[in-house]
């Protein structure tokens, strides 16, 4: 059965935008319009440091909370508190660290080592879109945000791209700043 979920990383010249546009899938997520499953930013300063920031896949620490609390529950109903604890903790952060359901750590390894200074990814794992109603809403990133790759088809890319690059989409040439 193959994947059906697409990978698209985005890129910005800001930090902002990239938030914004987050912010948008996120609620387009919550309208129906498409399932997101993991996102991930990638910025790099222009003194060249990295800096990754994943907003859902947990950390071994995150599961490590959610296990004891697990364990901790199912230990109290065999009467072995501490005991349930301990391995609920421990098993959940094994867990964390061996699966990873969202954007592959090595992805984002070569998504950092290939990072332009100055520059910000967002790289959006979805699913399950109304394609339509998701490139109405990224034509309101027209000329802030870049394809860098996707794994989407060529149709699917090539609206993707044209969506992002049509700035005056909608606007006559009199009511466009950009068209001076």
């Amino acid at each position: 059965m193959s994947d059906p979920r697409s990978l698209v990383v985005l890129g910005f010249d800001n930090q902002l935008a990239a938030q914004e546009m987050l912010t948008s899938l996120t609620r387009l997520s919550t309208e129906g319009t498409l399932l997101l499953q993991d996102a991930v930013f990638v910025t790099k300063a222009d003194n060249g440091k990295v800096r990754v920031v994943q907003t859902t896949d947990p950390s071994g620490g995150q599961a490590a909370v959610g296990g004891a609390w697990w364990g901790l529950l199912f230990g109290v109903l065999l009467a072995v508190p501490v005991l349930g604890m301990a391995i609920g903790a421990g098993s959940a952060a094994l867990m964390a660290r061996m699966v990873d359901t969202g954007i592959s750590d090595k992805f984002v390894k070569d998504l950092r080592s290939s990072i332009e200074p100055g520059k910000v990814y967002l790289a959006v794992l979805f699913s399950h879109a109304n394609a339509d109603k998701a490139l109405e809403e990224m034509k309101r990133y027209a000329g802030l945000a870049s394809v860098i790759t996707c794994n989407l088809s060529d149709e699917a890319s090539a609206r993707l791209n044209e969506a992002l690059s049509s700035v005056t989409t909608g606007v006559s040439d009199e009511e466009s700043t950009l068209a001076e």
